[in-house]
């Protein structure tokens, strides 16, 4: 039982490490496009999308 709660551990931190990098991608992009004045978009693949979407899942059911 203890490897799966440290499993959990380690997931809970790769899920908060990959929205950060979601985030900080998303806010790059932001400063380009209005800062720099440069046309630029935020686009994330479909795999992109499925690790969000599972790293919000695992981040709220840890939390929970």
């Amino acid at each position: 039982m203890n490897l799966i709660s440290e499993l959990y551990q380690f997931l809970f931190i790769a899920s908060i490490i990959f929205m950060v990098y979601v985030l900080g991608d998303f806010t790059i992009k932001l400063y380009g496009t209005f800062s720099l004045g440069k046309e630029s978009r935020f686009v994330l693949s479909r795999g992109e999308k499925i690790i969000l979407w599972l790293s919000i899942a695992i981040f709220f059911t840890y939390l929970v």
